[in-house]
């Protein structure tokens, strides 16, 4: 034998007493195991909500917007924003809350949050492209508000009141607006809508900031 052999069998053994006096009962994580360990998806469906609620509150707003704009790509814009990153990216997240526990007692609160709101975006974004009836989609806003104060009643319920039990609350108040901005129409109105969209996405900020700085 080698003195390089005895070299590497003298090291290996060590290391094998070292790992069993250290962590004698520890299961040795395999690369199946490693694979399938869960990971918390919430960033990027909280980036999706920031990103679709500031575009929409800008618009809202009357930012870029003017006597020149073409709304017909205007809209058709919003409506691409609000499936892809409004949409899509949240029900990846509700998916993984589902499936993986993400967040562990929480998930199946958060699933349904992040899946409600994914579906919500979705079908304003199909609506934004495909038309429809308003007063239709006033009814369906109501019908989420009242989802939505469930929402917020857990979270308030939980000790979850900043930055998410706030957040949810302003949401409430948005819905509670789109009712009556979609079934009126008044000018007012979406402007005000305006501003809860964006002050969604400034608290969603606090939400999104510690899973990424974490």
């Amino acid at each position: 034998m080698t003195l390089k052999k005895q070299h590497d069998r003298i090291e290996t053994a060590v290391m094998q007493a070292v790992n069993n006096k250290i962590q004698p009962k520890q299961k040795r994580i395999t690369k199946e195991d490693f694979f399938m360990m869960p990971v918390n998806p919430e960033a990027i469906g909280i980036f999706g909500l920031i990103a679709t609620v500031v575009c929409f509150g800008l618009e809202q707003i009357g930012v870029g917007v003017d006597e020149n704009t073409d709304h017909s790509k205007l809209t058709r814009t919003l409506a691409h924003i609000a499936i892809i990153f409004g949409g899509t990216t949240q029900i990846f997240t509700s998916v993984f809350m589902y499936m993986f526990s993400a967040a562990g007692s929480h998930s199946t609160y958060l699933g349904t949050v992040f899946g409600f709101f994914g579906l919500f975006w979705i079908l304003v974004g199909l609506f934004f492209l495909n038309g429809g009836d308003k007063k239709v989609m006033a009814h369906f806003f109501a019908c989420g508000l009242l989802l939505c104060i469930i929402f917020t009643v857990r979270a308030f319920k939980d000790g979850l009141i900043w930055p998410l039990g706030v957040d949810l609350a302003v949401i409430d108040l948005l819905l509670f607006v789109l009712v009556f901005a979609w079934y009126t129409g008044k000018p007012w109105l979406t402007k005000l809508a305006g501003w809860c969209n964006l002050a969604i996405g400034f608290i969603s900020l606090f939400l999104l900031l510690p899973q990424l700085l974490k």
